[in-house]
C-alpha cells in the first residue's frame, strides 16, 4: 500500500495516467468541429499560437516526448504496470462521489436549500467532451502549474512557512479556477451557490493533487464532471 502511494502519486504514473483523456478531448474536439474549447486548454496553449502553424506539431511533439521519458523513468525505477492505474482510477472515483454528493450536499442542502442548481445544457457528447478537457487542462493549470508555481515562491524564494505556503497556494489557485467560470464565451451567471460550490471543490481537488498528484486530481474532476454531465448530483 505504501508502495501504491508513492508511485500514483509521481509525475509519471500520472501523465501515462492523463493521457487517454488528454487524446479522447483533443480528437473529439478536432472530428466534432468545434471551435468551443475549454478556457483552460485555450490559456495553456496560446503561447504555442506564436509558432503558427508549427504550434500543434510542437505541443504534440512534447506530449510524445513526455511519454517517453515517462515510460523510460518508470521502467528504471519500478517496472511500469497497468493495475496501478485500475487503482488509482477507482480512488479517483471515490473522490469524484465524494465531491458529488458530500459537497453538493453542504452546499446545496445545508448552505443554501432553497436554491436549486441550473439544469447542464449542451449536446451530451460536447458536454462529455468539455468535462474530460476540463479535468485535463484545469487541473495542468490551476493545480500542477499554479500551485507549484505560488509555493515554490513563497516557500522558496520568500522563505515563509511552508505550510502557510500551502495553504495559501491552495486559496489563491482555487480563487482564480471558481472565477475563471464565469468569464467567457461559456461563462455561468454568477450566483452564490454555484460560487460556493465550486470554491469549496477547488479545495477538495487542491487537496487531492497536494497529497495524491495530478494524475488522481485530474482524474476526480473528470470524472465528476461527466456524472453531472450523464446525470447531475445536485438534486
Amino acid at each position: 500500500m505504501k508502495s501504491y502511494f508513492c508511485c500514483s502519486k509521481s509525475l509519471a504514473n500520472s501523465f501515462l495516467f492523463i493521457l487517454p483523456l488528454l487524446v479522447l478531448y483533443d480528437v473529439g474536439i478536432a472530428l466534432h468541429g468545434s471551435c468551443i474549447k475549454n478556457t483552460a486548454d485555450v490559456i495553456m496553449k496560446t503561447p504555442l499560437t506564436l509558432f503558427g502553424k508549427n504550434g500543434s506539431f510542437i505541443f504534440n511533439s512534447l506530449v510524445v516526448a513526455f511519454l517517453l521519458i515517462s515510460v523510460f523513468y518508470i521502467e528504471r525505477e519500478y517496472r511500469l504496470s497497468s493495475l496501478i492505474f485500475i487503482y488509482m482510477f477507482t480512488e479517483s472515483l471515490l473522490y469524484a462521489l465524494f465531491m458529488g454528493y458530500v459537497v453538493g450536499f453542504i452546499v446545496y442542502k445545508c448552505l443554501f436549500p432553497h436554491l436549486l442548481a441550473s439544469p447542464f445544457s449542451m449536446d451530451i457528447w460536447m458536454g462529455i467532451l468539455l468535462s474530460v478537457g476540463a479535468g485535463v487542462y484545469e487541473e495542468i493549470v490551476f493545480r500542477f502549474l499554479l500551485i507549484t508555481s505560488l509555493y515554490f515562491l513563497l516557500a522558496t524564494l520568500l522563505k515563509m512557512n511552508k505550510p502557510l505556503s500551502a495553504t495559501l497556494s491552495i486559496i489563491t489557485s482555487t480563487l482564480l479556477f471558481t472565477a475563471m467560470h464565469y468569464m467567457g464565451n461559456l461563462s455561468d451567471s454568477f450566483t452564490y451557490t454555484s460560487f460556493t460550490f465550486r470554491f469549496l471543490s477547488g479545495i477538495v481537488l487542491s487537496t487531492i493533487f497536494m497529497f495524491r498528484g495530478l494524475g488522481i486530481a485530474v482524474y476526480t474532476h473528470a470524472i465528476y464532471d461527466v456524472l453531472s454531465v450523464l446525470k447531475p448530483f445536485h438534486v
